[in-house]
């Protein structure tokens, strides 16, 4: 495979994804999410993400308003505690993103071997 098919098929999957969704955080809700099927709170996502709650709290909006992931309460100790999880369109919003990165290592791999 020459440089040009190897970025045409780079390029054609990575439409594929919500560009919105491209970033580094992102990714990694997915994943937890994607993980963690029961849910995960925000105590536990800012604690093992490092960010701030301004940060993580638009991360979260984001993917809400992208239908990605939803928003529920559960009642502990009559505590109300808020937690997240995937949705379907979610999962398949990380698919795609799964897919793609796949798709660079093995044409990179593929690339290496040819030298």
């Amino acid at each position: 495979m020459n440089i040009n098919q190897i970025l045409e098929n780079i390029i054609g999957e990575s439409e594929k994804i919500n560009s919105k969704t491209f970033t580094l955080t992102r990714h990694i809700l997915l994943a937890l999410f994607s993980y963690f099927l029961d849910g995960v709170q925000f105590r536990e996502l800012k604690t093992a993400l490092k960010v701030s709650d301004g940060k993580l709290a638009s991360n979260l909006r984001f993917l809400i308003k992208n239908g990605y992931i939803i928003e529920d309460e559960a009642t502990l100790d009559k505590k109300k505690i808020k937690y997240y999880s995937i949705t379907p369109e979610g999962r398949r919003e990380f698919d795609k993103i799964l897919n793609w990165m796949e798709l660079i290592r093995s044409l990179t791999e593929e690339h290496k071997n040819e030298r």
